[in-house]
């Protein structure tokens, strides 16, 4: 399945296409915030997903973005085995996710060094947008 680009970026999704997938139901929670890594990631091929901070099924989940169909998450507990940092739950009633460990990681990534590149170009726009986040949160708080 390929995944249509949203510029003129690398298409990840053109990496993956040989990763084990899973299909999920509405409400299920695929990783929670402070678990250990599994060290896997996630690519979104169908359906939407939410994330945030808290349990969803405890009432005290604030969300923070919504990811869709062709985005991925969990690059961070995969390259790092850093504790998961948000929880992550599907969102549309089914959503299949393409499921991507370590092993297939080092496979993918010597096959084909652009796809490391795709991943941080990916992980690079996400820091820049947290930072500019942080920018206006500041601004704010320092005009109240």
């Amino acid at each position: 399945m390929s995944i249509p680009k949203k510029d003129n970026r690398i298409n990840i999704f053109d990496f993956v296409n040989t990763v084990p997938t899973k299909t999920f139901k509405r409400g299920e929670i695929i990783v929670r915030e402070g678990e250990p890594s599994n060290e896997k990631m996630y690519f979104i091929l169908s359906g939407s997903l939410s994330v945030g901070m808290g349990a969803p099924d405890q009432g005290n989940f604030h969300e923070v973005r919504k990811l869709s169909t062709g985005e991925f998450f969990g690059e961070i507990a995969l390259i790092s085995s850093h504790p998961r940092a948000m929880t992550v739950f599907i969102d549309s009633d089914r959503a299949q996710l393409g499921i991507l460990d370590k092993q297939n990681l080092t496979r993918i990534a010597n096959s084909n060094p652009m796809f490391v590149y795709a991943l941080l170009q990916t992980y690079v726009e996400r820091l820049i947008e947290a930072e500019q986040k942080l920018k206006d949160l500041s601004e704010l708080s320092d005009g109240a």
